[in-house]
């Protein structure tokens, strides 16, 4: 393995040049460790009543791949996420404050940013690997003048350019800028036995997504790090949730940011409930989307 490649770190500075250099970082105390603390404690209360109420989302097995929303009776999944957490605590508004994370991801989506998602993956024991893929799928790829193209609204998870072919594997030229940067706050710690966030370090300057087919020989390496470390990613990079082999739940919270002018996954504007919104500070609120960017929203 490559010693280069991004150790969990204090450094700001040194954590925005992994960033920059290998499409993620690992930044150790992103929160502070009291809210870390409580933070894990408060997931485990929510995560436990939802499974008792039978309302908890799970996925991640053979029989329920990882993001399916199908609800048949056979589809069993193993891990468990957890949404909209500005809902579902008051420290999970407390993580959406100005701590150390966001000096890095403000050096993939700028100065202005949205919350696009927040929640929660619980990697439980006997979970599979996740494909591996990237944050901004979405995002159509750049284009040559007079080259056919997906058009923006077929593209879909399975679906993302109009042709695979060897200009775009050897692209050397064209590539889409990051619009995605990934916070995964790892509440009690990661490792590669407890199914550590897969990574392909570099990944995002490849300018394309993974292929099952093409790329079925690449190596990932596992990200590891301590309570209250983070994994910060480029929103290209290609990464997956690794298996889980311990007798152990592993537990994150995942925030995902994006540039302001892009929809996000979740509808803070409708789902935050009233008396939330009232707790909100101003920063706050401009995270979740109640604030108008060069007249969108």
């Amino acid at each position: 393995m490559n010693n280069n490649f991004p150790k969990p770190t204090k450094d700001i500075e040194l954590a925005q040049k992994d960033l920059k250099k290998w499409g993620y970082c690992l930044l150790e105390d992103a929160i502070p460790p009291n809210i870390n603390k409580r933070a894990l404690e408060r997931l485990i209360e929510q995560a436990t009543a939802e499974k008792n109420l039978n309302i908890a989302y799970e996925d991640g097995s053979k029989t329920k791949k990882w993001g399916e929303f199908s609800k048949k009776e056979d589809d069993t999944g193993i891990n468990q996420r957890v949404w909209m957490l500005p809902n579902k605590g008051k420290v999970f508004l407390e993580i959406l404050e100005n701590h150390r994370y966001v000096d890095c991801i403000k050096e993939v989506v700028g100065n202005e940013y949205l919350v696009s998602s927040y929640g929660a993956n619980i990697a439980k024991p006997g979970g599979i690997a996740m494909d591996l893929h990237t944050d901004q799928w979405w995002l159509p790829d750049p284009v040559k003048r007079n080259e056919d193209f997906l058009p923006p609204g077929s593209i879909d998870r399975k679906k993302f350019n109009f042709k695979i072919n060897m200009n775009i594997i050897n692209n050397d030229e064209l590539i889409s800028r990051p619009a995605v940067s990934n916070v995964l706050i790892m509440l009690n710690g990661m490792s590669k036995d407890n199914g550590g966030t897969l990574i392909v370090p570099g990944s995002h300057l490849f300018g394309r997504h993974p292929d099952k087919n093409i790329d079925k020989d690449i190596i990932t390496i596992s990200a590891e790090g301590p309570p209250g470390c983070a994994i910060i990613t480029d929103g290209r990079v290609w990464h997956g949730t690794g298996a889980n082999i311990t007798k152990k739940n592993r537990l994150a919270l995942l925030i995902t940011f994006c540039g302001p002018q892009f929809r996000t996954q979740e509808n803070f504007t409708l789902g935050i409930k009233k008396d939330v919104f009232y707790q909100l500070n101003d920063y706050q609120k401009q995270l979740l989307g109640f604030k108008v960017w060069n007249g969108y929203g």
